[in-house]
């Protein structure tokens, strides 16, 4: 049978692929028995999930989903040489591959789903893998747009899956500690919380030409639900994270770090932001690289609780009280003092979710998996850490220096071209299924 033809008798040659998880269940895996792994999407952020699955006894690799068939035939190769070698065989079949992830997620055998697309693919994979029942690793952001995230976290709470978001550094030693200094109230009456992210990002001084799309990259699959334009190099393949039609530039790919941090230190993992205060940002000269290359704002919460944000700022969180500050990062932490470098941290005491396991971030995502526990990075905390990044981009870009935000519409109520440009449009026959309230 042509691989077209099975798509069309299997519903997936023009709509998004739906199947209740009535129809598999929830995928309670016991912890004795393998999980099966799809992957969609195997670019830069892939290498380093793939080689952790490889090497767990009860993950197996079942399957390789691409729109780019040159990195799909590599993955094979070597995910196939890592099993044959295992198996002490001479060559390994198992591993199968599609430029279609809902050829992937038609396999009743797939359990767990890891995405690493482009983030304009981010809400209709995971939208699509948890109706079909399958657990799922997606790397952050969370989502292009709010409205996206609603949706994907509406899916996820209907289909009753397990999803970790890629926001590792919550599995960080120094980031559990600086949680919990900050919620045990060491530090005093906070008065300053300010975060620093990387500012640039892509080289916008190239020559910029369309060509045809290389034989091996399903454009147009890359493409999905974003508008149809001409293929250039500098559009796909890592470099897609400076263009909005696409992702949100350096801001929405740290947000979801440092970030994310500051609101497990501030409690406001689960509260959406009121405003946006003095929104500002610089962009360069390119037609397609057209995110924001510096940028500054403050987000307002309820209560007067207030996280500045900018990438002038020092690399991490700052976070400063009546009584001493912390300072912490990727791989570090800086105490005010000797005495608050010291302090034991009591069993017991405030950390991220997910504790009840104390192993890395990908394996905490199996072990909530197979013993029913909340992953250390929920997909609703993941949505609220994007949200503040979404709505800075829509104010940069509407030339507003603030935005008020009604949560409970979830609409701009200051600025009817910021609430424009939040607005999710895709392009047919693509459509964001909402799994409602």
């Amino acid at each position: 049978m042509k691989r077209r033809d099975f798509l069309r008798m299997a519903g997936l040659a023009a709509a998004p692929f739906i199947i209740p998880s009535r129809l598999f269940g929830q995928n309670n895996a016991a912890p004795s028995r393998r999980l099966n792994v799809a992957a969609i999407g195997t670019g830069s952020q892939w290498g380093g999930h793939r080689n952790y699955i490889l090497g767990q006894k009860n993950l197996q690799l079942t399957w390789i989903c691409d729109v780019d068939a040159g990195r799909r035939r590599s993955n094979v190769d070597t995910v196939s040489a890592a099993y044959a070698k295992r198996d002490g065989v001479t060559a390994y079949n198992g591993v199968r591959q599609t430029g279609d992830f809902r050829e992937a997620l038609a396999d009743r055998d797939v359990d767990v789903v890891w995405i690493c697309t482009p983030d304009h693919w981010h809400a209709l994979t995971l939208i699509a893998a948890a109706q079909a029942g399958k657990h799922v690793y997606v790397e952050k952001p969370l989502a292009r747009t709010i409205a996206e995230g609603r949706a994907m976290v509406r899916a996820a709470r209907r289909a009753g899956v397990v999803c970790q978001v890629g926001c590792q550094q919550r599995s960080s030693r120094e980031c559990r500690r600086a949680v919990a200094l900050a919620r045990m109230g060491v530090l005093g009456d906070i008065k300053t919380v300010r975060v620093g992210l990387p500012g640039g990002g892509g080289n916008r001084n190239l020559a910029w030409a369309p060509s045809a799309p290389p034989a091996d990259l399903d454009f147009q699959m890359w493409l999905g639900p974003t508008p149809d334009v001409p293929y250039m190099p500098q559009r796909v393949h890592y470099e897609w994270r400076w263009n909005y039609a696409y992702a949100g530039g350096q801001l929405t790919d740290w947000i979801n770090h440092h970030y994310d941090m500051a609101q497990l230190m501030y409690g406001v993992s689960e509260v959406a932001p009121v405003a946006i205060h003095n929104a500002s940002a610089s962009f360069g000269n390119s037609a397609v690289y057209d995110t924001a290359t510096e940028y500054s704002f403050a987000v307002e919460y309820p209560d007067n609780k207030v996280i500045e944000v900018s990438n002038r700022y020092w690399g991490g969180v700052e976070m400063i009280g009546s009584e001493g500050w912390i300072k912490v990062t990727r791989g570090g932490i800086e105490h005010s003092s000797q005495a608050l470098k010291s302090l034991v941290v009591p069993a017991g005491a405030y950390d991220v979710p997910g504790r009840a396991t104390e192993h890395g971030h990908q394996q905490n995502f199996i072990d909530a998996i197979l013993n029913g526990l909340t992953p250390r990075a929920p997909i609703l905390h993941a949505h609220y850490t994007a949200l503040p990044a979404h709505l800075a981009n829509a104010a940069f870009r509407a030339g507003v220096d603030e935005l008020r935000w009604d949560a409970g519409t979830e609409r701009v109520t200051n600025s009817d071209e910021a609430q424009r440009l939040l607005a999710c449009n895709y392009r047919a026959p693509w459509a964001l299924a909402d799994a409602g309230k």
